[in-house]
């Protein structure tokens, strides 16, 4: 009997030392290029920020910094124009019952397609999107949690390829911005400027992908060092590319062309949409460096809808969590 124990408690042993090689192992594996999707229910619906957001909350950023998320999204206004707003909770859930403020500090015409984030070297937080005057913008705080503190508009100087929805990630060199030029090509282009430069002194752009369509996002994921990028196409609805790097400049290498679509969208309450569009990863950290843990374990803020049909500014989005995990 006794020695029947030992041998027990031996492979009990052999099983609990060999968790941490398998957990080490299921984190470095290659990413997951046909994941089931997790649909929670919307967590900022249009219409809550009236009249700024009639038809539409799209376009979201969002981090999670001193015990609360902080959401800025677009909101699509009933005269024909959007503007950015403004939104933060300590939970998700709690998200859909806080205020929504309209970013009135920055108060441009047409200002859309955010993302933030804290640039460590400066001790800034950036919000980065596009407008009507600069094109590639930026607007600055101390202070995340003050949606009155922002100055800005201000400019990246930049020119040529211009276009929409303008993504800055950072390594330990180098800033690269990615964005698609209105030129209708299908490209996705990437500039690059010296952190020492930041924000200004950008390269002229280059292709970073081709034959896709916007709302391209870059992240590292900790779990197997690599650089993700994510971008948004619509050959068949609106759904999601993956890509995959060892920089965070490129060169990219496809992992799926429908990493995130409407085929492999399982949901947890209402079918509040069926495509998968202008998202963001939520992030491990907040700063320049975009890190997310894995990318095969990642909760995705998405704007969604049900019908594509109608006038491109009038149709109706919200914003929800999808997870490629249970």
């Amino acid at each position: 009997m006794k020695q029947l124990i030992r041998k027990g408690f031996v492979i009990i042993l052999g099983l609990v030392l060999m968790l941490p090689l398998t957990m080490s192992l299921d984190a470095k594996a290659a990413a997951n290029a046909n994941p089931t999707w997790y649909v929670d229910s919307t967590v900022i619906n249009h219409g809550q920020a009236y009249p700024y957001d009639y038809y539409a909350a799209k376009d979201p950023t969002i981090v999670y910094y001193g015990g609360k998320y902080h959401v800025f999204y677009t909101g699509a206004n009933k005269s024909g124009g959007w503007q950015m707003l403004y939104t933060s909770a300590t939970t998700i859930a709690g998200l859909k019952t806080a205020n929504r403020t309209y970013l009135s500090k920055i108060g441009e015409a047409y200002f859309c397609a955010p993302e933030v984030f804290y640039y460590e070297p400066q001790g800034l937080w950036y919000l980065v999107y596009q407008d009507g005057t600069h094109g590639a913008a930026y607007a600055t705080t101390k202070n995340i949690a003050d949606p009155t503190s922002w100055s800005g508009p201000k400019s990246f100087g930049i020119s040529g390829n211009m276009g929409w929805d303008y993504y800055i990630i950072c390594d330990d060199s180098y800033a690269y911005m990615y964005n698609t030029p209105s030129d209708g090509s299908g490209n996705l282009y990437v500039r690059k400027t010296a952190l020492k430069n930041f924000p200004y002194g950008w390269g002229s752009a280059s292709v970073a992908v081709k034959n896709t369509f916007e709302g391209a996002n870059v992240y590292k994921s900790l779990a197997d060092g690599k650089y993700y990028l994510t971008v948004e196409d619509l050959k068949d609805g609106r759904y999601y590319e993956l890509w995959t790097s060892s920089s965070a400049g490129g060169p990219w290498t496809q992992v799926a062309e429908k990493w995130a679509y409407r085929g492999n969208l399982k949901y947890n309450a209402d079918k509040w949409t069926t495509n998968v569009s202008h998202g963001e990863i939520i992030r491990s950290g907040y700063n320049q460096k975009l890190e997310i843990n894995n990318i095969n374990r990642v909760d995705f803020l998405i704007q969604g809808t049900t019908s594509l049909s109608g006038q491109y500014q009038q149709l109706i989005w919200d914003l929800g969590v999808i997870k490629n995990y249970k």
